[in-house]
């Protein structure tokens, strides 16, 4: 009898609360969709801007799941690091040297035993002590020019304003625009931070791959238009076609050329600056060349400056 009368005033218990527990459940129910909606949305890369209202600003922990993934890609062995490229290359022009110079000193010594080696030292010495001197007249003007340029990113109307400075050393004066891709329902962080690690080619988040990343802040980075494989001809052509809109996964996508200047011309250390404005700024917004997925040229990247980029070849033929 009693365990009866106990489980009946559970029921009645549960019957009144009732309004509450369906409440609770349908919470669930909702909260659940919605994060399957997110991630599904994310990963798709569809545009729907109730999204945007729903899953907050950037710090969304689906974003920040996808950043910390990002991360870890920095231990890819697919990834090429920009100045480890440009290094090997001087490596082997100055081993060059080294090897034409030993020869010429090796004729020497057989010609002239003893004086011969001193001469070398000496000259040695000489050009060593020009060269120091040189070195350190260059990191003078390099630390007066440390950074000639400023970026802000503008993500709400997706480009950039690259500014350099003014008389007064104020960056002001307006000097390139570019058009971009930030991330999807703002998963682009905003704030002020310094450039730092640039890569040559990157994997990226869905195993892509991008040109020319240089890294803004964690997982965020500015890089070209993905491409599905480390190939130039591979590029994800629909992703360039959604250039000035949203639609990355938190990083700042641009054309091939534009993420090779940053890369060339913003030393690590420039200062960007991601904000929301309606005015796209002083320069305007550029619009890129929409490629034709009919194209046979659809894999190139209609601004990558290799020689072999057969966009290049039309432009030569017109």
């Amino acid at each position: 009898m009693k365990k009866q009368t106990t489980f009946r005033k559970t029921i009645e218990k549960v019957w009144k609360n009732r309004a509450a527990i369906v409440i609770a459940i349908a919470a669930t129910v909702f909260m659940c969709g919605l994060t399957a909606l997110e991630f599904v949305a994310l990963r798709m890369e569809w545009n729907l801007p109730v999204l945007a209202y729903v899953t907050g600003d950037s710090d969304s922990y689906i974003f920040e799941e996808y950043r910390s993934d990002e991360m870890k890609l920095d231990e890819s062995t697919e990834n090429v690091m920009l100045e480890e490229d440009m290094l090997q290359g001087e490596s082997q022009s100055e081993n060059s040297g080294k090897d034409i110079t030993q020869g010429e000193s090796q004729s020497e010594d057989d010609i002239v035993p003893g004086e011969g080696k001193n001469e070398n030292v000496r000259q040695e010495d000489t050009v060593q002590g020009e060269n120091q001197q040189e070195k350190d007249s260059q990191q003078s003007a390099s630390d007066e020019a440390e950074f000639p340029y400023y970026i802000k990113v503008n993500r709400r109307q997706n480009c950039i304003t690259v500014y350099t400075s003014d008389e007064n050393g104020e960056y002001t004066v307006p000097y390139k625009a570019m058009i971009c891709s930030t991330g999807l329902y703002n998963a682009t962080p905003c704030g002020t931070f310094h450039l730092s690690t640039k890569y040559l080619w990157r994997e990226l988040y869905g195993k892509v791959y991008g040109q020319y990343a240089t890294r803004i802040t964690g997982g965020v980075l500015f890089h070209s238009v993905p491409y599905y494989k480390k190939s130039k001809s591979a590029l994800c052509t629909e992703k360039y076609n959604k250039l000035g809109q949203q639609a990355s996964m938190g990083c700042v996508r641009l054309t091939v050329e534009d993420a090779k200047w940053i890369a060339d011309n913003c030393p690590s250390g420039t200062t960007v600056e991601i904000y929301e404005d309606d005015d796209p700024g002083p320069l305007g917004k550029p619009e890129a060349a929409h490629i034709d997925t009919d194209s046979p040229n659809k894999g190139w990247d209609p601004t990558d400056p290799d020689v072999e980029n057969p966009w290049h070849q039309l432009s030569d033929d017109e």
